[in-house]
């Protein structure tokens, strides 16, 4: 049987391999070219990791040569020049080793992303109802799912997956040439590790915590947007404009606060990092010992602190990578476990018969069956019903009797837990379900149309079919004559849930696509209950014509629609209590159907003299009454729409001239947080001040190792390291107040931005909300999404603009002033190279060398 089919074989499907292994869940989608890419990114990862240890080998040379000055000169030359060499060939494999890591993990991230994700639609298309009932949720956990959770994964594989390993990569070379070159030194400092984690730590921990409640709690302001969006009419209706803003305003309060407590949090972890000058003090102090007492070179010393300091830093940001990998394994094992669940009714299984001549007989054998979500409430009990071969048969009764649990057992979206569901006397299990459901057409009370054309909507029946039987199907459906008129005829586009076209006309699109596939049964749910009298009078006409020469099943609340049928079953908790024809039916005064059409005359005035064949004339007049103002109502909006469409040549000359964008009015727009703006710019400058200093201190340092005068040593160590404290907590408070009140001001910025854009939305005519472009989701992304952006564009944190200027700036001003100054000091002796003295030592070689040839002439 269908249901019982769980062969990987009968499914489209492909099968992912069962790796034992978490972890290899993020790797399941990959095939031997994404292998191939893993490996390639997995050496340019690695090298780009030891990029760094191995540049400081080469720098350890260059320094002990500089440093010691020239004994030879045609050997210091020698050792110069194959040193630079080698920082090229360096700086290229580097290049090399970059790209590989950077373009080989991106290309086989989205290959295994866009793999996962259409390996997952199609095993959730594939699930029972069953699954959706019990485990899914709602249907848009499922929906996000295929997004959310392959962009994590997608995320892991092309961006934190290399990062760690390269991350990994460094921490271990730094470290093994820390131990090669100043064992004492590197085994002094190795508990430092600790400190040098804390920030990565720190800021996977707290920071990303916050992040997470802001993205949880914009959910309210979110959904309060997305209601007034998608309900614009509602809210002008009752001029609600003013106190909806008022809500999204209260409900983005609460955002605020968390955005001010993650600039407090990311102040903290950046600002821990100033934990980094204290251990470089400490250790070029601890190595200046080794210089002067152990014989260590300055080079080497100064190349090992710097090895410990970033080798852990590296550690710590690695290790930040840890929770988005673990997050990845869990999207990953919550995806394979969809995609290898095989349900009980599998739709995409191709065991099953296919009968050779299909006449439509049905009949429902002693069938019981509950819920799978409510298994103790019984809905069908014993029920039995014959539908002969092309007749019609009506299904009435109260709500909650059963009725449309008919229809989803009969296209087997739920199996009976008892009897059996029979199609020509072959029970429907024995048959396969993809061909059994294309054997039936389904019209529903609210037809679900897709946000494309009116052709795309038809032909979603029947995919194959040709532009003739998407026409013929149409005027089967009488829907031809109102698409012709259409501005763009069977390509004009339907709007969201098919929002630009009536309920009629709706219907008849529904009822086109149910039949264009010329189904043996045609299956009607209530399918002119919401309609008003004159659109149910067309469609019913339609559905008359549709129906000719089917097997018919029509679930109906208004009796008059089904006065005709061959054959009409009235249920009451689950089973048939009456059968027949209207007029055998009708003639019981004792019986059930007779109750349900006295029921209907009191709710509506005239209905049971229309049933029994009495005009109807006041009936509908008063009916027509009831529905005036709601058919006024839509027929004015889809006018307001169809004019939108209709001119839209003329909106683009109409449209308004548009200021020329200003980063001087978006910063009035944060005009209020004057104070926040001052003190951090002040604290962002200053911050942008350290890292100059701190190279200036770093050189001082590094040319005091190759005085002679240990006196004059400890004097100039002394002084930088103490410097060094004090930048390092000037940057920890520093960087607090920056990052503080630049989240001040991008939070306040934001909150007013979006507050701003929905009070501007809700101005706008109807007709705009009306276009394509103008979705709900489209706008509420870009009340989401465009505020955001436009708040990056604040100075905050160490990757913005204002940052890179800062530091251009300072840093090059700076060291174009160390360059050009000392280098005119005539007091710098020949006997020793005193970098400290002198910062331009490769100029006092070049005149060193020169003299000496001078000599030898």
């Amino acid at each position: 049987m269908g249901g019982e089919a769980t062969g990987e074989k009968d499914s489209p499907v492909p099968a992912t391999p069962a790796w034992g292994s978490p972890l290899m869940s993020v790797f399941a989608h990959a095939d031997k070219v994404d292998v191939l890419l893993m490996l390639l990114g997995l050496l340019g990862a690695v090298g780009d990791g030891i990029s760094y240890p191995l540049t400081l080998i080469l720098f350890i040379r260059l320094t002990n040569d500089i440093g010691h000055g020239p004994d030879l000169l045609q050997g210091f030359t020698s050792r110069i020049n194959v040193n630079a060499r080698n920082l090229v060939f360096l700086a290229f494999a580097l290049w090399v080793m970059a790209f590989l890591e950077g373009y080989c993990w991106a290309r086989t991230a989205e290959r295994q992303a866009s793999r996962m994700r259409l390996r997952y639609l199609r095993a959730v298309l594939r699930q029972d109802v069953e699954y959706f009932d019990l485990k899914a949720g709602s249907a848009s956990d499922v929906v996000t799912s295929v997004s959310s959770d392959s962009l994590v994964v997608q995320d892991a594989l092309a961006e934190k997956l290399p990062n760690f390993l390269m991350n990994a990569a460094m921490f271990l070379g730094c470290y093994a040439l820390a131990f090669a070159a100043v064992w004492r030194l590197a085994l002094l400092a190795l508990p430092s590790v600790l400190l040098l984690v804390v920030p990565g730590i720190v800021y996977g921990r707290v920071l990303v915590g916050v992040a997470r409640q802001i993205r949880e709690q914009y959910a309210l302001p979110g959904a309060i947007a997305e209601q007034a969006v998608s309900s614009a009419r509602t809210v002008y209706a009752f001029a609600a404009e003013r106190s909806t803003v008022a809500r999204f305003a209260a409900a983005l309060e609460e955002s605020a606060r968390l955005g001010l407590k993650q600039g407090l949090a990311k102040g903290l972890a950046i600002g821990s990092n100033a934990v980094t000058f204290a251990i470089s003090a400490f250790t070029l102090w601890y190595g200046s010992r080794l210089v002067m007492y152990h014989g260590y070179q300055g080079g080497a010393v100064f190349a090992v602190s710097g090895a410990i300091v970033n080798g852990g830093l590296a550690l710590g940001s690695g290790l930040s990578n840890v929770k988005y990998l673990s997050e990845a394994i869990s999207a990953a094992e919550r995806i394979r476990e969809v995609i290898r669940r095989v349900p009980k009714i599998d739709s995409e299984s191709d065991a099953g018969e296919e009968l050779a001549d299909v006449t439509g007989e049905v009949e429902f054998r002693n069938v019981g069956f509950c819920y799978p979500s409510r298994p103790e409430s019984p809905v069908l009990v014993s029920f039995s019903l014959r539908v002969p071969a092309g007749r019609t048969v009506a299904l009435v009764g109260s709500s909650g009797s059963g009725k449309s649990t008919v229809f989803a057992l009969l296209q087997r979206f739920y199996d009976p837990s008892a009897g059996e569901v029979m199609l020509d006397g072959v029970d429907i299990r024995r048959l396969r379900l993809k061909w059994l459901r294309a054997q039936m057409g389904l019209v529903s009370q609210e037809p679900v149309l897709f946000a494309t054309t009116v052709q795309d909507n038809i032909l979603f029946g029947k995919e194959d079919a040709t532009a003739e039987e998407v026409i013929a199907a149409a005027k089967a459906a009488n829907a031809h004559d109102f698409i012709a008129q259409l501005p763009q005829g069977y390509e004009t586009q339907v709007g969201e849930r098919g929002v630009q076209m009536s309920g009629g006309q709706k219907q008849r699109i529904a009822i086109a696509r149910a039949i264009i596939k010329s189904p043996k049964i045609l299956l009607l749910d209530e399918a002119t209950s919401a309609l008003d009298t004159k659109s149910e009078h067309i469609v019913q006409e339609a559905l008359d014509l549709a129906s000719a020469g089917r097997t018919t099943i029509i679930i109906a609340h208004r009796l008059s629609t089904i006065r005709n049928a061959d054959m009409i079953a009235v249920m009451q908790s689950g089973e048939v209590m009456e059968l027949g024809s209207h007029d055998e039916l009708i003639a019981n005064e004792n019986g059930l159907y007779k109750s349900l059409t006295q029921l209907q005359q009191t709710s509506y005035s005239g209905e049971v003299d229309k049933v029994n064949g009495v005009s109807g004339a006041s009936h509908d007049i008063g009916e027509s009454d009831s529905h005036n103002m709601s058919r006024r109502f839509s027929s004015a909006s889809r006018s307001s729409s169809a004019q939108s469409l209709g001119d839209a040549r003329d909106d683009i000359t109409e449209k308004p001239t548009l200021h020329v964008p200003s980063f001087r009015r978006l910063l009035m727009l944060n005009a209020p947080e004057w104070k926040q703006a001052l003190m951090g710019s002040f604290s962002a400058i200053v911050c942008g001040a350290i890292p100059p200093v701190q190279a200036y201190g770093l050189g001082s340092i590094v040319a005091g190792y190759f005085l002679t005068d240990h006196a004059e040593i400890k004097e100039k160590t002394r002084t930088y390291v103490l410097l060094f404290v004090a930048l390092a907590v000037l940057s920890f408070l520093l960087s607090i107040v920056q990052h503080y009140n630049f989240g001040a001001m991008g939070e306040h910025l934001t909150k007013r931005i979006r507050e701003r854009m929905l009070t501007k939305l809700l101005t706008f005519e109807i007709g705009w909300f009306d276009r394509d472009e103008n979705s709900t989701g489209a706008i509420c992304s870009q009340l989401a999404k465009d505020a955001n952006a436009v708040t990056r564009g604040r100075p905050d944190g160490s990757s913005d603009p204002d940052c890179f200027f800062r530091h251009c700036i300072l840093d090059y001003g700076f060291g174009y002033c160390l360059a050009i100054g000392p280098c005119n000091d005539s007091s710098a002796t020949s006997n020793h190279y005193q970098l400290l003295r002198s910062p331009c030592p490769i100029e006092k070689h070049v005149q060193e060398i020169n003299r000496s040839t001078v000599q030898k002439q």
